[in-house]
């Protein structure tokens, strides 16, 4: 009989530790289960090992041989029941920490394991997933079965399917190994109190990059505010745009814009209009009905509970899910198929605020 170590610290390691004395050489050759498809093999002795480069978590079989008979079978996944494993968010962005979130208790729960999760945001979770350990950013965790990492990679050793190509959400059950379902996150939050009493929306009319951007807000505010609401702008980018909220007519900028506030705002209010950012995300994670107007991204790639989208696919949409191009986030004009031509950022130019409106008009009755 052998004796051997096994862990999934960012990627599949094995070795043989001892085999009664016997010092043999043995055939051993990891197996893809889902394929059925040999990665790697190589011939061990006692204290050789081996480490694949794949760094997300997949059912993975070692089978050592000797002299043409298996002698053991080591299904990875099996040993992963009463361990610890550590998950690690590489990424600092909100939407994608709201994203990934509801998974690490899903894992948990998968493989009837002790899950430890580090993120950049642990506070907004500590409370809501008991059931979960949190450290911080860079401490050293021990005692641990694998550590895995998530992110929003462009790597096919570090997640099995193109991110662009998949929801955001699944691009972290796809690195975890299990089921994909739309989960919306459980956060952190007690209300204040109301922050102000009359009925009020919260948009966000700023982002990240101008492909994100739309361009009738100023219709869609008259038209609110002939309802009768308030219209709150809440983005924290609104101070470093060249179009400053002071710009627009009847349009209230949120003055403390600390996480605690927004999510108070967002709360309270009827309902929210954004883009496709982490604010709404963020709404969405609050239960707030979201009105997301996206149509660079396709109608999967975000979130659909609770959530309408404002989209026109007979038009110029979905760049950010074609493999031709790869996102430059130091280019502002980043269009790949438009740029430098009339239909520059077409896809959102074209959507009229009519389309928001009438649909605003038809979900809450007003």
């Amino acid at each position: 009989m052998i004796k051997y170590n096994i862990h999934h610290i960012k990627g599949l390691y094995f070795q043989i530790t001892d085999d009664e004395g016997k010092n043999r050489e043995y055939d051993v050759s990891f197996v893809d289960r889902q394929t059925n498809k040999e990665i790697y093999k190589l011939k061990m002795k006692v204290g050789y090992w081996a480490q694949l480069s794949r760094k997300y978590l997949s059912d993975i079989a070692v089978f050592v041989r000797y002299e043409g008979r298996t002698i053991k079978q080591i299904n990875f996944l099996e040993h992963l029941k009463g361990k610890r494993v550590f998950i690690s968010f590489e990424s600092k962005a909100l939407g994608d920490t709201l994203a990934w979130m509801p998974y690490c208790r899903e894992f948990a729960k998968h493989y009837d394991c002790k899950v430890i999760v580090s993120t950049f945001k642990n506070f907004m979770f500590e409370k809501t997933y008991p059931d979960l350990e949190f450290v911080d950013r860079g401490v050293i965790v021990k005692d641990l079965i694998a550590m895995i990492e998530i992110g929003w990679y462009w790597d096919k050793e570090k997640e099995p399917v193109n991110p662009i190509l998949i929801p955001l959400q699944q691009s972290g059950t796809n690195i975890l190994n299990i089921p994909y379902k739309e989960i919306q996150p459980d956060i952190d939050f007690t209300p204040k109190e109301r922050p102000i009493p009359e009925k009020y929306v919260c948009i966000s009319i700023y982002s990240t990059s101008q492909l994100k951007l739309w361009y009738y807000w100023q219709d869609v505010i008259d038209f609110l505010t002939e309802k009768g609401y308030k219209v709150f702008e809440i983005s924290k980018e609104s101070e470093m745009m060249y179009q400053k909220t002071s710009s627009f007519n009847n349009l209230i900028e949120m003055t403390d814009k600390s996480l605690e506030n927004t999510m108070n705002y967002i709360y309270h209010s009827d309902f929210y209009i954004g883009l496709s950012s982490g604010l709404s995300w963020l709404a969405w994670a609050l239960r707030k009905r979201v009105y997301m107007i996206s149509n660079f991204t396709n109608k999967e790639h975000e979130f659909n509970i609770n959530t309408i989208r404002i989209t026109d696919e007979t038009i110029c949409n979905g760049c950010w899910h074609d493999l031709k191009f790869r996102f430059d986030k130091s280019n502002w004009m980043w269009c790949p198929r438009q740029e430098d031509t009339p239909r520059h950022f077409e896809c959102h130019k074209l959507i009229t605020s009519d389309k928001l409106i009438n649909s605003i008009r038809e979900n809450e009755g007003i």
